[in-house]
């Protein structure tokens, strides 16, 4: 066990479909410690996220009295508890307004964590997500929202972002407001074809290629209706052509991306923020890239951190002091 966490003053967490990440901080925002799980909505009943919660607090060593800020999908109706949507457009210090405490301050606990009988009670809020009331484009999105927030604190105050994911989310920022945004269904698109259609037999073999990629992402970009109108080729073409067709998972991926830039990115001046990590990050850079496209990459993770910190110190002014837009929790 380690005791970075006990100079705690607030834990942040991004606790989504899939996973949790959470973050010990004091109250200058330096990183004290950090856990990771696979322990995300999709594996866990209601009555388990309190338990898998004082799991890592206990492994970090943070103090019972230090609260705990949570974004994601634990606070979908699916979740841990429902925090509400707040409407775009929006200003972002909305969501402190909106974030809910878990019911009667939070009994976390109640559950053998380790050796310790745990059953402390600790303040422990969950910040809503976003929704677009627009009969003609409805959307929602849980997580991102705090992602954008982080970058506004860094200095983003008009631009569109890119938050690339299962379900890719487009927004436009204007005057550091969320104006609107848009969902993709790129990366589940991708999972169920190579998984689950006919394609799967040629995008589950060979290897990737980056060349291949980028001529896909071209010709969708320049012809959306080619990326559902090649899809079949992706099958026909090693029926017909053997080794001589392009690698099916790097034409399948080219394809889809480059058909949401085509829909979703468009030429109107404003500067394009790519917030994204690991190999999702390097596909839609490569993909920007090949189309001659400038934009600015971010670091999602810690754009999530950054927000999530500012949140934190609006409800907590007592622990946290209010940082002047531009700061990083680095």
């Amino acid at each position: 066990m380690t005791a970075a966490g006990a100079t705690a003053d607030i834990v942040l967490a991004d606790w989504g479909t899939t996973s949790l990440r959470a973050w010990a901080l004091d109250r200058q925002g330096n990183l004290l410690d950090e856990r990771r799980s696979d322990s995300g909505m999709g594996t866990l009943s209601r009555d388990q996220y309190a338990p898998e919660l004082q799991r890592h607090l206990s492994v970090m060593g943070v103090p019972d009295e230090t609260p705990v800020l949570i974004c994601g999908m634990a606070g979908a109706a699916q979740g841990w508890q429902e925090a509400p949507y707040i409407e775009a457009p929006t200003d972002f210090a909305a969501l402190a307004d909106g974030a809910i405490t878990i019911a009667g301050q939070a009994q976390v606990g109640q559950a053998q964590v380790g050796q310790a009988q745990v059953g402390q009670t600790r303040d422990i809020r969950i910040l809503p997500g976003i929704a677009q009331r627009d009969s003609a484009r409805p959307d929602v999105m849980r997580g991102e929202e705090t992602i954008l927030h982080g970058l506004v604190c860094n200095g983003v105050q008009d631009g569109t972002v890119c938050l690339p994911g299962t379900h890719s989310k487009w927004a436009d920022i204007a005057g550091g407001r969320l104006d609107g945004f848009r969902t993709m269904m790129t990366g589940e698109m991708f999972a169920l074809l190579g998984d689950r259609s006919i394609l799967r037999h040629t995008v589950m073999s060979g290897g990737w290629s980056d060349d291949d990629f980028i001529t896909a992402v071209g010709e969708a970009h320049a012809d959306p209706s080619r990326a559902l109108a090649g899809l079949f080729g992706l099958r026909a073409g090693p029926l017909l052509f053997g080794d001589a067709v392009p690698h099916g998972a790097s034409r399948l991926s080219g394809l889809m991306i480059g058909a949401e830039i085509a829909s979703c990115l468009h030429s109107d001046g404003k500067p394009l923020h790519l917030a994204a990590t690991g190999k999702m990050a390097a596909h839609y850079a490569k993909a920007l890239t090949g189309l001659g496209i400038g934009f600015d990459m971010v670091d999602a993770e810690l754009a999530v951190r950054t927000g999530l910190f500012d949140i934190a110190s609006i409800l907590w002014p007592e622990r946290i002091p209010q940082r002047p837009q531009g700061g990083t929790t680095e």
